[in-house]
């Protein structure tokens, strides 16, 4: 709406003719709703957003986003199972059922295991419910019995690419960085103790320059690197994708090679795109020149050994 604080919001939705009946300090005193929510106060009077919907006229419910569970997700710092099945349970119904089956009780009750196919069905999503999940999977609490891991966390590697995704192509754009942020100020202590080679905190690679970049493989981790450069590596990436013809240029194209990135890959990514002697011709191509990249490069390390 062109504004950059909640005053600013609430000053757009009324009418000008409106606004001049009044006296200048109207606006600022009239609702403090604006003000409280800024500050991060919890919404109570659910009928000032529903008169909100009613004068954005918007595609999208602001009352479905400003009361979404997410937002119960990340203010609670101290997550339990408990309290994460509580903010999963009030998920639109289809996404309950990928999470959840009831037992003999009618009782929901989280799965065990999540199938890889249910995985694929959130990860190709961009809205706010499928980030939820993300987010509740990383913060979620794991079983003291469970042995510690020495490989990828991929639920957080996943979560981190998806919010990069939804960061790109929603109106998320808008606040992913602060978001981003706030996660890691808000859960990082989860993993302050946790050890892991570093290489499962960050991934190193060169650009086509030769340049030396930093890539994050966590969304939260006690030292959290920024994502500003990734988001930029991800344009560049998809801005070289779409003039190779390797996807349109519409919105569409760009989800599609933005879940095409995989961090694990992203080195052999570059060099397919953009030093290769002949380029791919469709994301198929890509994909197997990746794959062959990745078999050379295990057998050279096999050898070294």
């Amino acid at each position: 709406m062109g504004v950059s604080s909640a005053y600013g919001i609430k000053k757009q939705l009324y009418k000008e003719d409106k606004q001049y009946s009044r006296c200048a300090d109207w606006l600022n005193n009239s609702s403090r709703f604006f003000n409280h929510k800024e500050e991060g106060e919890p919404v109570v009077r659910e009928y000032v957003v529903d008169d909100i919907d009613r004068r954005l006229n918007a595609e999208f419910s602001f009352k479905m986003l400003l009361c979404h569970p997410l937002w119960q997700l990340i203010d609670n710092a101290q997550p339990s199972k408990q309290s994460i099945n509580k903010v999963l349970v009030n998920l639109p119904a289809n996404y309950v059922s990928l999470l959840f089956k009831e037992d003999a009780y009618g009782n929901f009750v989280r799965r065990k295991t999540i199938s890889s196919k249910t995985g694929y069905k959130l990860m190709d999503r961009t809205d706010i419910h499928a980030l939820t999940c993300c987010i509740a999977f990383c913060v979620e609490p794991k079983d003291s019995t469970e042995p510690q891991k020495t490989v990828l966390d991929i639920p957080q590697l996943l979560a981190l690419q998806y919010l990069l995704k939804i960061g790109l192509t929603t109106p998320l754009a808008s606040i992913i960085v602060e978001f981003y942020n706030y996660l890691n100020q808000q859960f990082g202590y989860l993993y302050a103790n946790q050890l892991m080679p570093l290489e499962h905190y960050v991934h190193v690679f060169h650009m086509p320059d030769g340049s030396l970049r930093y890539l994050p493989m966590r969304l939260i981790s006690a030292e959290p690197l920024g994502i500003e450069p990734v988001l930029s590596l991800y344009q560049e990436l998809c801005r070289r994708a779409t003039q190779l013809k390797l996807v349109p240029d519409t919105k569409e194209g760009q989800l599609c090679f933005y879940n095409f990135i995989r961090h694990t890959e992203i080195q052999k990514l570059i060099d397919s795109l953009f030093l290769a002697d002949n380029h791919p011709t469709s994301l198929k191509e890509l994909k197997r020149r990746i794959s062959i990249l990745g078999n050379i490069n295990s057998s050279l390390i096999s050898q070294k050994q």
